[in-house]
């Protein structure tokens, strides 16, 4: 599509910038795209006239949320904690598509012939490599649930996770660094944690803190968006994860 759009000389001219970031997040959130393809896709919407706002926005949004992971959260965790995860992202993303259109307003990013793609299969192909993909996250996911809750204490998860607001917060945004393997198969671990004790606030924290430490998303953007994105994407995601805990709690 990007190939087409580039032969044809297309380009979009946005008067409105502050609506093209809340469209791209949008657009993120509703996503399915692994980050190793967002990024990439986002990257060579640049040279077209979307503006660098809303490819943060984009990107930000992306391995957030996406319709899959709702539902699962929706019917694993509930109501409260699927509507936090939606909003929680939109407004991270807005808001650091908005911040990122004032500091990165002339930096320069890749061009879109230097970034490579990933070689096409198939859909079927496709298809049956994802599923053992997250087949297997999946299988680790409840491996580390059951063991949880075999050896683990409701005491020690509540006196963790649950009693004390800001260290809670603080062990679910650490923890999102090990054990968040992708949207799904987070969900069951967090589900026995959170029957142990685990407060809202740090369940809303590890989600959105997990996606932004995974090793693959910090790869991605370090080597295709550059350092300073990269630190910026970090800190914006974890800061983020830990305000809008907190908020959670508060509502």
């Amino acid at each position: 599509m990007i190939q087409f759009i580039s032969k044809k000389g297309i380009s979009f001219n946005f008067d409105n910038k502050y609506l093209a970031i809340i469209i791209t997040a949008l657009l993120g959130m509703i996503s399915p795209l692994p980050t190793y393809a967002a990024v990439p896709i986002a990257l060579a919407f640049l040279p077209l006239g979307v503006p660098i706002g809303a490819i943060i926005s984009f990107v930000i949004a992306s391995p957030l949320i996406n319709p899959g992971v709702f539902f699962l959260t929706l019917t694993q965790l509930g109501i409260e904690i699927a509507i936090a995860r939606v909003v929680a992202t939109f407004v991270i993303a807005v808001g650091g598509g908005l911040l990122a259109g004032y500091l990165f307003k002339y930096i320069k990013m890749p061009e879109v012939s230097s970034i490579k793609d990933k070689p096409k299969r198939p859909f079927l192909q496709e298809f049956w490599k994802n599923f053992q993909w997250l087949g297997k996250y999946f299988a680790i996911a409840l491996f580390i649930s059951a063991c949880v809750k075999a050896m683990v204490s409701p005491e020690l998860v509540n006196e963790i996770l649950g009693k004390h607001v800001q260290g809670s917060l603080l062990v679910a945004i650490s923890l999102g660094v090990p054990f968040y393997s992708c949207g799904g198969a987070a969900i069951p671990f967090v589900e026995v944690l959170t029957e142990l004790g685990m407060n809202k606030g740090a369940v809303l924290a590890f989600f959105i803190a997990g996606p932004a430490t995974k090793i693959e998303t910090l790869y991605i953007f370090k080597s295709m968006m550059g350092i300073k994105v990269f630190i910026y994407y970090l800190v914006l995601t974890l800061i983020g994860a830990y305000l809008a805990g907190m908020l959670l709690l508060l509502y």
